[in-house]
């Protein structure tokens, strides 16, 4: 195998290899696939099926949806028919490093690289990649309960990325800050106050009055959008700057 296929979860799902697209005939397959891209060390085979299929028969849609992935991988790849990208790991289903770069995965070291770093410039990198990589919400356009928790603690480890890199750069670099936190409350967290908050800061610090302005009227209309208000603290930040 020249190179690994390319699993991307992080916004709408996409399988890749070589720059082409792999699709599956059978939906349990990007099911599965799913399902193993944001589980790095695998799921167990009764897992799979309560996660997956609760009620049925999972076992036979199990086996259906490695097959399906083994079959497209080797097309797409031009491996022999033995070769399985689906590996068994005990009772776990798995997919090897060795044949997928799955931009999850990626996520997940570049968060736990910012959390331990001791140096600003490392911790920075990996804040630049954590926010490259998030390309959207996790599995977007699928609802399904399961997706939903893990949904939600991609999108607030982004978000505080996005606040961790910009408090770094606010003292060099509050442009950039400025740019990092529009990035966020645009593409990661519409409805984040902390976000907005920090916005407004660093746009008052420059003397930005009327984008404070703005950022208030833009975090008032993502409120309403969920029947909230910007609260006492959020209200507190803007006046600060504009009274």
């Amino acid at each position: 195998m020249a190179g690994k296929a390319k699993v991307e979860v992080l916004g709408v799902p996409r399988l890749s290899y070589g720059g082409a697209e792999i699709c599956f005939a059978r939906a349990e397959a990007r099911e599965l696939l799913a399902l193993l891209a944001v589980s790095r060390d695998g799921v167990s085979a009764e897992a799979i099926a309560e996660t997956l299929w609760p009620g049925e028969v999972g076992g036979r849609r199990l086996d259906s949806a490695v097959r399906e992935i083994n079959r497209a991988m080797r097309q797409a790849v031009g491996c022999a028919a033995g070769v399985r990208f689906v590996l068994k790991s005990g009772e776990r289903r798995l997919l090897p490093a060795a044949s997928f770069d799955t931009d999850f995965w990626r996520f997940e070291n570049a968060c736990k690289r910012a959390s331990i770093a001791a140096e600003d410039t490392v911790r920075a990198a990996a804040l630049h990649e954590v926010l490259a990589l998030y390309r959207g919400p996790l599995l977007a356009g699928c609802d399904d309960l399961w997706v939903l928790p893990l949904r939600q603690a991609a999108q607030r480890q982004a978000a505080d990325a996005a606040e961790r890199l910009a408090e770094l750069m606010r003292a060099d670099d509050p442009g950039r800050a400025v740019d990092v936190l529009r990035l966020a409350v645009e593409c990661i967290d519409p409805y984040s106050e902390t976000l907005w908050c920090l916005l407004m800061t660093v746009q008052g610090e420059l003397g930005r009055l009327p984008a404070v302005r703005r950022s208030f009227e833009l975090l008032r209309e993502r409120l309403a959008e969920i029947d909230a208000v910007p609260s006492p603290q959020a209200r507190q930040v803007y006046e600060r700057w504009v009274r």
